[in-house]
């Protein structure tokens, strides 16, 4: 009875050590991708389609095309209207969909496009508030890569090591910090961001 006890109780642990992973290396990884891409502009993702938009009407297709607000990297500018960038359905796992090439446009949550001449109140604000977004995200990137290592360690641990219960703790390490992780990104975001609220 001990034995077929222990044996279910090794399973368990197996089971719940899979699960530790998939869920630490799915938040880091979608985290990851989701500030570099608000920090870049640039997502290893595939591009849907590419569209070009002139009018509100147009604009408000695309997002019922989506089902919410299409929205762009929020820590960088555009340099002019209608330059070519891209804009995310959804913001991260498991709320993405996909990502189309669109033509920057105001309307646009995150599409920070610089006019000559705005004010110099408009500039300083929307350079603050980008300054904000690159802080945060380049901060959350670093926290996701450390997230990927504990998950690469018990990985190692479970595989090379055969060290089932050092992987066991480090994947149950992993599995909290990514859940605390991506709990305070976004209500970090909900407080910084006005539009973050969009895109779900």
């Amino acid at each position: 009875m001990t034995e077929t006890t222990s044996k279910h109780a090794s399973v368990l642990r197996r089971l719940l050590f899979l699960v530790f992973m998939y869920a630490g290396i799915a938040y880091g990884l979608s985290l990851l991708e989701y500030t570099l891409f608000n920090l870049t502009g640039w997502s290893p993702v595939s591009v849907e389609r590419s569209v070009q938009v002139n009018t509100p009407d147009e604009i408000n297709l695309e997002f019922q095309k989506c089902g919410a607000p299409l929205f762009a990297a929020n820590a960088l500018t555009t340099k002019k209207v209608d330059e070519p960038i891209l804009a995310r359905c959804g913001r991260f796992w498991p709320f993405y969909y996909h990502t189309i090439e669109i033509n920057a446009h105001p309307l646009i949550p995150g599409a920070f496009i610089e006019y000559a001449d705005e004010t110099p109140e408009a500039k300083a604000a929307r350079e603050d508030f980008i300054l904000k977004m690159q802080v945060i995200n380049g901060g959350f990137a670093v926290v996701s890569l450390f997230i990927l290592g504990l998950c690469g360690m018990a990985i190692y641990r479970f595989v090379i090591k055969k060290d089932e219960e050092g992987a066991y703790k480090t994947g149950f390490h992993a599995f909290i910090s990514s859940f605390l992780m991506l709990a305070c990104f976004t209500g970090l975001m909900f407080f910084v961001d006005p539009t973050f609220g969009y895109g779900w």
